[in-house]
């Protein structure tokens, strides 16, 4: 690794992580919020904004075509975006990624009021673009902490993540509903801007502080890698299988229980199931992490959450009724969850001390890729077999069991008071 300074951890103030915490919220709510505002322009009968003959299956390609979009943006932008913040800044970099993004929401907007797809689409590449605040919060987090405070500040961004991925499209269809389809990007434009004033008191009182600065530094992504240790590599592969397995189960949901167990995914108790998986994991992610990391190392606790995850995967491929397949999910969403801080832990301790923003934007890419990746094997999956994603899911886990010992076996013993 190359030559860095000595970071110093210090209790960390509470406006500071609530105002960290609102960026990384936005940068998964920004997308979550919108989606049912793009169902109803494209698929809707009273605000599309495609032609009325346009058959239903061409609103479906473009639908899924903007939807993806996000994603498929974010993967090349992100990671060069939060290389720029470890070079020269968190601040500056997260500060004009919530402008943009704040332009992203607007232009749609514009674009309803005009009748323009080509506008809804820059809209759409913009805010994709300005979600990079997300990784660039993570990493200013990371940089503050160290040990099971780290891992307790990853729990909490995966709390906010998952709180947004739950209630986000709840939101958006509930304002969608009051207001019209500018409504869920009027939110947005206003989380936006918030979080932009709330940042900038923040950088105005010195409450955040790039706390270390590098000469010399090369653009290039590759570097970073190069720079850390062994086991970044093997960590951000851990991410994606991660990711990966667990997207499968979750996008199969959407054929397996209609077609197994004859439940609508209109009906309350496919809705309920959906709320209870959110539920389940954020409390999970409250309660369990710091208090495992007091009694066992991480590499521990890593080993045994993914055990748990191949297992269960097993068990809900042939879980033999909708009860059993319900139990079964329990402690799936709950390792699955619980996972998550350990392993961008893990991902932040194998970077160097320079190149955080970078592994963070890596793992977030990464988040991205296996999403996206999932929703069309998924299908392909389930048209074989209805089982086959579990079963694949299952043994992605096993493969990230072996590689595993490759990355950083460094135990988690930090006492910081967050």
């Amino acid at each position: 690794m190359s030559n860095s300074s000595t970071i110093r951890f210090t209790p960390i103030k509470s406006t500071t992580l609530l105002v960290l915490y609102s960026v990384i919220f936005l940068g998964s709510a920004g997308f979550f919020i919108t989606i049912p505002a793009y169902v109803d322009l494209f698929m809707g009968a009273n605000h599309t904004l495609v032609q009325t003959d346009m058959p239903l299956s061409t609103r479906r390609e473009w639908f899924g075509i903007v939807m993806s979009l996000a994603p498929f943006i974010s993967m090349f932008f992100t990671p060069l975006i939060a290389r720029f913040s470890d070079i020269y800044g968190r601040k500056h970099f997260m500060l004009g990624a919530l402008v943009i993004a704040g332009i992203g929401f607007f232009l749609p907007i514009t674009a309803i009021g005009i009748g323009s797809i080509a506008l809804l689409f820059v809209g759409n590449v913009l805010n994709s673009i300005g979600s990079s605040s997300q990784p660039i919060a993570q990493a200013a987090l990371a940089e503050m902490s160290t040990g099971r405070r780290k891992a307790t500040l990853m729990s909490l961004v995966a709390v906010v993540m998952t709180a947004a991925m739950s209630f986000g499209p709840a939101l958006g269809s509930k304002v969608l509903a009051l207001y019209g389809p500018s409504a869920p990007f009027y939110t947005c434009l206003l989380l936006a801007a918030l979080n932009f004033l709330l940042l900038l008191i923040l950088v105005r009182r010195q409450e955040l502080q790039h706390t270390t600065h590098y000469e010399h530094q090369s653009w290039a992504l590759l570097d970073p890698i190069k720079r850390s240790s062994s086991g970044l590599l093997p960590s951000l592969i851990i991410v994606f299988l991660s990711q990966f397995s667990w997207s499968l189960y979750f996008q199969n949901l959407s054929f397996l229980l209609p077609e197994k167990w004859h439940v609508s995914v209109t009906s309350q108790y496919y809705q309920g199931y959906m709320m209870a998986i959110g539920l389940i994991m954020i409390i999970a992610l409250l309660s369990l992490p710091n208090l495992l990391l007091k009694r066992f190392s991480l590499s521990q606790c890593l080993t045994a959450t993914f055990i748990i995850g191949v297992i269960g995967m097993i068990l809900l491929a042939i879980a033999p009724t909708l009860l059993t397949q319900s139990l079964a999910m329990i402690p799936v969403a709950i390792v699955m969850a619980i996972a998550f801080p350990f392993y961008i832990s893990r991902v932040s301790e194998n970077a160097s001390e320079q190149d955080q923003g970078t592994a963070m934007a890596l793992a977030s890419a990464l988040v991205g890729l296996a999403w996206t990746l999932s929703g069309y094997l998924t299908a392909v999956f389930a048209n074989i077999s209805l089982i086959l994603p579990m079963l694949v899911a299952s043994v992605c886990l096993c493969f990230v069991l072996i590689i595993l010992p490759k990355t950083k076996n460094k135990s988690v013993v930090n006492n910081d008071p967050l």
